[in-house]
Formats: C-alpha cells, structure tokens, sequence
C-alpha cells in the first residue's frame, strides 16, 4: 500500500516537472477566479447559525414570528421632559420619514397615540401646545402609553417591518437613521436608534474589520516567525506566500458553494494559515534538501513529491478526519467552520504540491543562471545574487563533536531531548496518561456560554445602546405559548387559557404577568369569559383587527404570552431551560381541552438547544473524531499500533486542554467547543511525520532509538518552524475584539505548545516502545521470558 502510493507520487511528480509552466499559470489563473468567489460571500449572525432550521425549537420561533411578531427599530430618546410638545413632533416628523420606507408595517410613537386621544376627546387629530395639554390626554389612557413611555425622561419609536431579508433591514435602519438625523429633536435630548437590526449591523461590520486585522496581523507574526526560526533554506518567507494562496482559494470556493461568514468562521483564515503552512515548510524544505543531492530538477522533484507527498497527505487526511467530526455538530456555525477548514486544508495543500514544488525550482534555476553570469562576468549582480541566491552546500556525515556543534541549535536540543525521554520512557508514558485522564474529567465540569451578546466586542456602541435600552424598559422577555385549536372561540379554550397563564403567574416567580386575547375578552365582558362561543365570536367582531392579529390566527392559533422580565438576560441559560421544563411540566399537569395542543417557544428558547450542543456535543464531536482518525489511519496503515501511535498523544492533550481552560476560568462557547478537533486535527500531523520518518530511518538504522533520534533532529526542525509559525498565527486570534475569538485564541496558543512538547516528549517514548511491542508475537514474548529467567534475569523492559 505504502510502496503503491509513493509510486503514484512519483508518477505525479514526473507530470508536475513535464508540466511545469502550465502547472504554475493555471495557479496564477485560479487567483482571479477566487477572487470572483470571494465576493460571493455574505455574513450571518442570525439564529440560524446557532441554531439548526431543521431543530424543532427553531422551527416553533420562526412559526411565532410568521405568525404573530413583527420586530422592530427602536428609536429611544431621553431628555428633560418626553411630553414636551417639541419632543413629540419630531416623533412625529420621524414617523412621517419613515413609514413609507419599503418594508416597513407600521410606526407608532407617544406622538402617535397623543394624537389619537386627542382626536377622540376633542375631535382634533394634532399634538397640545402645552406639556400640561399632553400630560392631561395622557393621564385619560395610562395603559395605552405604557409601553412607550417609561418615565418623564425616556420614551421610545418603534419603526416596525415583518419577515424581510437582512438587506431590507439594513435598509431600513438606514433610512431610519437619517430621519431621526433631519426630524430635529430640541437641543439637550438625546436620541439613540437601537435593536437588533443595528445590533446585527454594526455586528457584520465589526467582523468583516476585525477579520481583516486577524489576516494581516496573522501575516505579520508568521513573517517574523519565518524569518528566525526558518533555518537552512532560501526564500524562508516564501512558504507564506504559498499558504496565502492556499487562502486565497478558500475564499473563492466559500463563495462558490456559498458558504456563510459566521463569527466563529471568521477565525478560519488565521488558523489555515497556521495549519496551511505546515504543508508549504515541509515541501520548501525537502525540495531545498533534494536538490543539493540530486543530479537534476527531475529527480528533485519527483523525490520531493514522491517520499514527500503521500506523508503530508496522510497527515492532511487525518486532519481533516478530524475536522469531518465538526459536521456533526448541532450547531450550524460549527459546521460552517468544519466545511472550511476540511476545505482551506485541502487547498493549502495542493498550493504548497504544485505551486510551491514549481515555485522552488523555478527560483533555484533563476540562482543557477545569476551563478553562471556572475561567474562569467566577475560581478556581483547585487540585488539579484541577493535575492536569488546560490544552493546551500550539502550537509556532511559527521560524528565528531565540532561537527555536532555545527548543527542547528534546534537540532541539538531536539537531540538532547529525545536522548532524555527515551531514558525515563516508562515513567513519562505513565505521567502524561495519568494527568491527560485528569484534564477530562476537570473538562466535564466546565461551563457553557450561551449569551451570544458576551461573544462580540463589549465596548460596541450598539451593545452598550441596546443594553441601555433593556435597562429603562425592564426587560421584555416572555415565553411564547402558540396554541393550536380547532375553534379560536371555544370557551372552554379560553377558560383553560386564564386559568393556565393565573396559576403560572402565581406559582412561578420569574413569570410576572400574561397577556393573551382572554385578557381582551374580558375587558370587553365585564371581567369575564362568556359561557358561550356565540357570545365570544360577538366580541371579536368588535376588537380592532390589528387587536385580534396580536392574538390569533385564522380560527385556529391563539397565542399566550408569558412575561418573564429581565429574566432571560439575568438567568444563565441552564436557568432558562429549567423554567422552560417547569412550564412544559406545568402544561402535562395542567393540560388544554381535547383536541388543542400547546406549544412553548420564545427568543431565548433554541439558545437551550445550543447549551445541550455545547455542554454534551462537544464530547461527542471529539470523541467521534478519535474514531475516525483511528480507523483513517488503521486503513492508511493496516496496523493497529501505528494507527494507535499518533492518537495516544492526542488523546492526552485534549486532557491537558481542559485543565488549561479551568486553570484560566475559560467557558465553552461555539468556538471553544472545537478545541478538541483542533488539537486532534494539528497534532496527529506532526505525530504522522515523525512516524513516517521513523520508518524511513529504521531500516537505516542500528536501532529504534537511534531512528527515532534521526527522525526527530531531521523532521523536527520543520515541525518546529511550523508548529511556531502555527503559535504564532493563533496568537493573531487572541487580539481579536470579539471575547468568543480572543478566549479561544489564547487556549490554542497553550495547546500547541502543549501539542508540541507532547511530539517530542511522549511520541519518541511511545513508538519506541509501540514498535517494540509490534515486533514481539505472544511467542516471542514466552520464549524471551523463559529465555531470561534460564539465565537468572529477573526483569525484562519492553
């Protein structure tokens, strides 16, 4: 299997030097065309990304809003005196600007309804002179002003618009603001336009900023990282260059398949280009070591693609193995995040196997010519001897100890250490499994974050607008109960519904009050429910339509409204969904007439969705994706302890990673719940290649130490440059603005570090001794036994 695939690479490397030049303008080609892609791409913040369309829970909101809610734009002014006749008629002005925009239901303000009782009490349908005029029609109907003035200093303008796309909204909040702009409200009143659509707004501006600054200060750090650690190579910024086009591509095919920018994606690009130049160091520098000993481009790059290519392509299949359990995450957004990076991984690796393999060879025979002129002429050429320079001479054996101080420093520690852990293997293989099986149990305690307001930046003037806003209005969070019926008015229906919404009000705390078309009823009866349906079919014949919409549907949808306050801002979700059980549990006991049926939904409702996704999905996406790296590489190997060698390690970083997240009291959040996947999907790679050498080295070998000793000065120092310039890409993720990024950030930084120690410590130990075990049969084992205790030995260390 092995041999079959390297010779395929070697085939492929023949077709990449015969086709050398198509190879690279083809590359240069699909630029273009990625960049028409790109701009196919559109943001999503919406519940839909934490939410599945296809969940229940989403699906029993999204029937709420078709069928009952409209949302609005708040526009909130605050100032001496709301019932100045001044302040009203701007409201009346902004009204005026704005209920004509397309997409808009309705506008209602306190100038709204002043003028409404106005017309009713003294049949002129216009805003008082006096504050003391308006106080006074105010005071003829206190609940109709209720929940638009909340004090003498604060009232609010609802602009409202039903279900629309999010560029209507835009739109919208847009036009909105330039009318509050031209309404000219008296100097000293301020005048804050809030909600969720400008929350959204400023929301996806934030990110496409934010994500911009991640990309360049990602280039930036690696640049630097390239630059010192890159050692023995020409052109160490190159591989950056490669990755980026890998990148670029990503982008392109995003917007191709039309795959949605999400707050958790946006934090893909520094991390392919983390996880992407892995693929670009390990070709440059093979390709940089094949062609000081080989005779010719040819055999350079058909040895780079063919020992080179089928090693970085099964650690490329493990990650994205790793990344496929992704997709089975409940949340959306998680998916969205797999897809891409299953995809840049992809992508990043075919740039670094053409593009790059090409790119060297084209340059290294740009320095072959300036050698030759230079040569020839007897001059420096400067720049281009500089910018193209000549072959690095070709590494001598050398076993003395001035040829070992030559050596890469890196190459020197990396020796020394690998010297170090194979002489305690025994104890440092049981001190890693001992505090990795730690850190998974300290990871089961760990909470999860469901606020997605805690996810983006805090300073946000939007953020800090809309929390202002539920501050003065108390909190309007209510538990939506859509009741089905086969008749709207049923008394018994009715009666079910107050006696329901009275005992929830009375025996939970957190419900304060209900609303329903009973309370509607009532008021029109006397405080009662009539006895017959007749009686109650002529009653809604006198509500106000708009009235009765607020509340049914057709003659089969009542709705029932449970008002909770601030209680979905105040309780932590895992307090949500127990007051939800409490009302699903109260409904079972409590349950409606024959033939009706209850449903429990609200804005905040799905969210438990994602706290059962985040607290017990993320076990599930992780240990799914060890399954599957096991059985990847148990095909790729066809050896159960090879296949088991890589995951070992993993296995106990992903432990280490919950103690670094409750030792620095970081929460689970959409993004945080990937980690897992993270560390399996850049570990095993590093954990891969240095196997891969391993059994290269081996059969040049004395010994298994001696191989592996090899394998890891030799490998290493890429794995090192690589897996430094993966830190520092993370490390761009921990300046993110958005909380949801930065925290992530900062644990991957630790797990790679974690995830690096964890190749050259434990791995060395571990395949040693794997390989050791693998080269014993049960018989062997029996006979070395016997064989030792004949001769007095009483241990024997495998």
């Amino acid at each position: 299997m092995a041999f079959s695939l390297r010779d395929l690479f070697g085939k492929l490397g023949i077709f990449i030097h015969d086709n050398r030049w198509a190879v690279f303008f083809i590359f240069i080609l699909m630029i273009f065309v990625s960049i028409l892609g790109a701009s196919l791409i559109t943001m999503s913040t919406g519940m839909d990304t934490y939410v599945s369309k296809d969940s229940k829970m989403y699906q029993d909101l999204d029937l709420y809003k078709d069928s009952f809610s409209t949302e609005s734009i708040v526009v909130m002014i605050e100032g001496r005196d709301v019932h100045d006749p001044a302040v009203l008629k701007a409201m009346e002005r902004t009204e005026d600007l704005t209920k004509n925009i397309p997409g808009v239901s309705s506008t209602v303000s306190p100038a709204t309804l002043v003028k409404a009782v106005n017309n009713a009490v003294n049949g002129r349908s216009e805003i008082p002179g006096t504050a003391e005029e308006v106080e006074y029609l105010m005071s003829l109907s206190p609940d109709t002003f209720s929940n638009l003035i909340f004090d003498d200093t604060h009232c609010l303008l609802l602009v409202s618009y039903g279900n629309i796309t999010e560029e209507q909204k835009k739109d919208i909040l847009k036009a909105t603001q330039d009318a509050v702009e031209f309404a000219g409200y008296p100097a000293g009143y301020s005048v804050i336009v809030t909600g969720s659509a400008a929350l959204t707004n400023d929301m996806q501006v934030k990110m496409g900023t934010n994500m911009s600054t991640l990309l360049a200060l990602a280039v930036v750090l690696m640049i630097v990282a390239l630059f010192f650690v890159f050692k023995g190579v020409r052109w160490k910024l190159f591989p950056l260059a490669v990755v980026l086009l890998g990148i670029i591509y990503s982008f392109g095919f995003m917007g191709f398949i039309h795959l949605r920018m999400t707050m958790v994606s946006m934090a893909a690009f520094p991390i392919l280009i983390g996880l992407g130049i892995d693929y670009a160091i390990q070709f440059h520098n093979r390709m940089e070591e094949e062609l000081r000993r080989s005779e010719s481009y040819k055999q350079a790059v058909c040895a780079t693609v063919g020992n080179l290519g089928p090693a970085v392509m099964s650690a490329l299949i493990v990650t994205c193995v790793s990344f496929i359990s992704l997709l089975t995450s409940a949340v959306p957004m998680i998916r969205d995040f797999g897809y891409l990076l299953i995809i840049g991984c992809i992508l990043c690796y075919i740039s670094g196997l053409f593009f790059g393999v090409v790119s060297i060879m084209f340059l290294d025979k740009l320095s072959v010519r300036i050698k030759k002129q230079k040569i020839k002429t007897g001059r420096s050429l400067f720049p281009l001897s500089f910018l193209f320079p000549e072959r690095m001479a070709a590494p001598q054996k050398e076993t003395d100890t001035s040829a070992k101080k030559k050596d890469n420093i890196i190459v020197r520690i990396l020796g020394a250490l690998v010297d170090l852990t194979l002489r305690y293997k025994l104890l440092i293989i049981i001190m890693a499994l001992a505090t990795g099986l730690t850190g998974w149990y300290v990871d089961s305690t760990i909470p999860a974050e469901t606020d997605s307001n805690t996810y983006i930046p805090q300073d946000m003037a939007s953020l800090i607008h809309f929390r202002h806003m539920n501050t003065v209005m108390g909190g309007d969070g209510a538990f939506n109960l859509i009741i089905t019926t086969d008749d709207i008015a049923s008394p018994e229906v009715l009666k079910w519904m107050d006696d329901f919404a009275s005992y929830e009000v009375s025996n939970q705390v957190y419900v304060i009050s209900s609303e329903s078309i009973v309370d509607v009823v009532k008021r029109y009866n006397n405080g009662t429910i009539p006895d017959t349906r007749e009686e109650i079919l002529a009653i809604y014949e006198t509500i106000p339509p708009e009235t009765m919409a607020g509340y049914s549907r057709g003659n089969t949808m009542l709705l029932l409204n449970l008002n909770v306050g601030t209680a979905f801002n105040d309780l932590p979700m895992e307090g949500v969904k127990s007051l939800l059980l409490i009302i699903e549990d109260d409904l079972e006991w409590r349950s409606p007439p024959a033939g009706t049926s209850v449903t429990v939904t609200g804005s905040s409702v799905p969210l438990t969705e994602l706290l059962g996704s985040l607290l017990s999905g993320r076990t599930q996406q992780t240990v799914i994706g060890l399954i599957l790296v096991l059985v990847s590489l148990y095909l790729i190997y066809r050896d159960i302890l090879k296949a088991l060698a890589p995951l070992i390690p993993m296995i106990v970083v992903i432990g280490w990673s919950g103690i670094v997240m409750y030792a620095f009291d970081i929460v689970y959040t959409p993004m945080t719940a990937v980690l897992g996947c993270m560390i399996l999907g850049v570990g095993s790679e590093y954990s891969i290649l240095l196997m891969e050498r391993f059994y290269e080295e081996k059969p040049k070998s004395a010994s298994s130490a001696e191989a592996i000793r090899t394998a890891v000065t030799s490998t290493g120092i890429a794995l090192v440059v690589s897996g430094t310039t993966t830190i520092f890409g993370f490390l761009a993720l921990v300046a993110s603005d958005f909380p949801i990024i930065g925290s992530f950030g900062t644990v991957t930084v630790i797990n790679m570090l974690t995830t690096l120690a964890a190749s050259f410590i434990i791995f060395p130990s571990l395949i040693v001794s794997l390989d050791r075990l693998r080269g014993l049969s049960l018989k062997n084992i029996f006979s070395a036994s016997r064989g030792k205790k004949e001769k007095g030995d009483v241990t024997h260390e495998i």
